[in-house]
């Protein structure tokens, strides 16, 4: 017999490790199954095998098709030569549909064995799944199989029907291979795409930036949870399936002492310097509610409402939870056995779990692909940005524009207006210009028509116009109308707008308000009273419509923006030595809130504020009472003139400590 082998999913995640570890055995050429339009497509494997076609061989086919759709001549050219036939191909997506499964998975398995007949392999080895097992409660061992329990998920059935095959239908010796759930390389932390643990990874990011890593925090218990690194699952692979006398056996790869989820997710908190979760809640006490009673729950409409809320709101995929209460645990005896005599052990997760997480945060982090996120949710849509001349507007204006959007620029300065035309006109771009005082309601009223008029709703409103006023309550006893003109273009300015657009975007059940509001409606910035309330105002409205129109496909999303550099603040003379966001860095702020449509957007150390607040309002008021005490009120403010004073080492220090909060 030939010793060359040939290999299905070689061009995935476990598939192209494990060709790299045959062909380090040199012990003849590795034929690798692939799809003809990923034919061109090969050029990096090649790079990361190290080979050329010679030793890795190309062959072109589809696991949906008979044969695996290969040619006769290429079926011919195999036959006679393969010693191991290695079948890897499969859907790994809890969240595909039934029929892609059961296309890829079961049929996939099926026209695999038969092809391993046709060509006379001397040996077929399946890449099964820990899945196989369904959800059994209790310990599931190698030589069990009928026993499966719950395997009413089409992912969960696929998998075990695919096992089933080789077992009753392939006439070759079999080996069966059962990996826990695979992570990323225990040496480097490399991983192709988020799934098992990796979902709660962004959950963990978000508690980071919520809170400092020596808040205590509370997670979850739940079940115990099987990982894996895909070397141990490569090198626990090419190790057995080439061990004689091991036919007809089926092998767990799987760790010998798996932990429970809440211990898991405590692992990853600490490697990405996330708080660590302190106490853990055991789900299963939702079990003390009588199972008749749970059932009626599932069946209701608003249940399922509000776990997909809360899911969105965590970051996480529905199909993630089934795991939290995983109830099976994976004897591996027999396999370790063998694998212990060959130095091969899975090592402990607390060794490796810093660079899955370092990968992940470097590579696979949604937000490092915002850019094509952001043109993704706005290719072809309509975004309408008010105050959009100048600053943040501006910015966002052009984050929008080069992402495929078609931009509806607002702005009461014409000649702002006629400026930024001008610089814009080289760049192609999809740009409508319209001067409007928000301020007027005829104004408002003839903005609105106007587009209507010419684009319907706009998918994306983003209410930035906003003007801000820096003057204690103390010097503002004489002055309401200081209240009155900034509640006047933050709250009635950016509500009249916006109530003029919702009518038409309830009616297409789509649309997107984005309020760009203020860091201090989060700190109750001093001096602010009039600009923090305005924005607070147009805040709580934010929130009661979303609550009415959750249900009609408008959301509602708040950026509390942080100081930004642009020509509102620039009057103030104190923040000329205060480190401030670029208007470009919040654009990107408001490009996130487009992309992941959040409810509220704000900075780490706005949120802790706001938490400070509700903890101890007496001690967040005595911290910014320090900082108002600290930084005088501008010349400006006072009606004054003269060269301002240079800020103190002291002023420094503090606006550093509190980058961004206004002062």
């Amino acid at each position: 017999m030939a010793h060359a082998s040939f290999v299905t999913g070689a061009t995935g995640f476990i598939g192209k490790r494990l060709v790299e570890r045959l062909l380090a055995r040199d012990e003849g050429p590795v034929y690798f199954l692939v799809h003809p339009r990923s034919l061109a497509r090969l050029d990096a494997l090649y790079a990361r095998w190290g080979v050329d076609r010679s030793r890795a061989v190309p062959v072109p086919g589809d696991l949906t098709q008979p044969g695996l759709g290969l040619s006769v001549e290429d079926a011919a050219m195999l036959r006679g030569r393969v010693r191991h036939f290695f079948h890897l191909a499969a859907l790994y997506d809890l969240g595909a549909s039934a029929e892609a499964l059961v296309a890829a998975n079961v049929q996939g398995t099926r026209h695999a064995v038969a092809l391993a007949q046709a060509i006379g392999a001397g040996g077929f080895h399946h890449m099964s799944s820990i899945a196989a097992a369904g959800l059994y409660r209790g310990t599931f061992s190698e030589d069990m199989f009928e026993e499966a329990e719950q395997l009413d998920h089409p992912y969960f059935g696929t998998k075990h029907e695919a096992e089933r095959i080789v077992r009753t239908e392939c006439p070759l010796p079999w080996r069966i291979y059962r990996p826990g759930i695979v992570v990323g390389q225990s040496d480097t932390g490399e991983m192709d795409k988020i799934d098992g643990p990796y979902y709660f990874f962004k959950a963990i990011q978000r508690l980071r930036r919520l809170l400092p890593p020596w808040f205590p925090a509370i997670g979850l218990e739940g079940g115990r949870l099987n990982l894996v690194p895909v070397d141990f699952v490569v090198n626990a692979l090419d190790e057995l399936a080439h061990r004689e006398g091991l036919d007809g056996r089926c092998f767990h790869l799987t760790d010998p002492e798996p932990r429970r989820v809440g211990e898991i997710l405590d692992i990853f908190a600490r490697a990405g310097h996330a708080p660590k979760f302190v106490l853990r809640i055991n789900p299963r006490l939702r079990e003390l509610v009588p199972q008749s009673v749970r059932q009626g729950l599932a069946l209701l409409t608003p249940v399922h409402r509000l776990q997909a809320a809360l899911l969105r709101d965590l970051g996480l995929p529905a199909e993630a939870m089934r795991f939290v209460s995983y109830p099976t645990r994976f004897s591996n005896r027999e396999t370790r056995k063998l694998l212990d005599a060959a130095g091969i052990r899975v090592p402990p997760l607390e060794g490796y779990a810093w660079k899955l997480w370092d990968y992940w945060e470097r590579h696979l982090d949604p937000e490092l692909r915002l850019d094509q996120g952001l043109a993704s949710a706005l290719g072809g849509k309509v975004v309408l940005i008010t105050g959009a001349a100048d600053g943040i507007g501006k910015a966002t204006a052009r984050k929008a524009a080069a992402a495929g959007a078609t931009v509806l620029v607002v702005d009461r300065d014409q000649d702002r207006l006629d400026r930024m035309q001008a610089e814009l006109a080289a760049q192609g771009w999809r740009l409508w210009f319209h001067r409007a005082d928000l301020t007027d309601a005829a104004q408002v009223e003839r903005l609105a028509a106007a587009v209507l008029e010419a684009f319907g709703a706009p998918d994306v409103l983003v209410n930035n116009a906003g003007h801000s006023i820096r003057r204690a309550i103390e010097h503002s006893y004489d002055r309401f109308h200081d209240f009155e003109r900034v509640m006047a273009l933050n709250y009635f300015g950016a509500l009249r707008l916006t109530l003029a657009l919702l009518p038409a975007m309830q009616q297409r059940r789509s649309g997107h308000v984005i309020n760009i509001s203020s860091l201090g409606v989060l700190t109750n910035a001093p001096r602010f009273s009039a600009y923090v309330a305005s924005k607070a105002a147009m805040d709580a409205f934010a929130r009661c419509a979303a609550a009415e129109f959750a249900d009609s496909g408008i959301e509602f999303s708040t950026v509390y923006m942080p100081l930004v550099r642009t020509a509102m603040s620039a009057p103030t003379e104190v923040y000329r030595s205060v480190p401030m966001l670029s208007p470009d860095d919040a654009a990107a702020l408001v490009a996130q809130a487009m992309v992941q449509r959040p409810a509220h957007l704000a900075t780490p150390l706005g949120v802790f504020a706001q938490v400070l607040q509700l903890l101890s309002p007496h001690l967040a008021h005595a911290v910014m009472n320090i900082s108002y005490r600290m930084f005088p009120e501008s010349r400006r403010a006072l009606g004054e003139s003269g060269t301002p004073a240079d800020a103190t080492p002291e002023q420094l220090a503090l606006a550093r400590l509190m980058k961004g909060i206004h002062l």
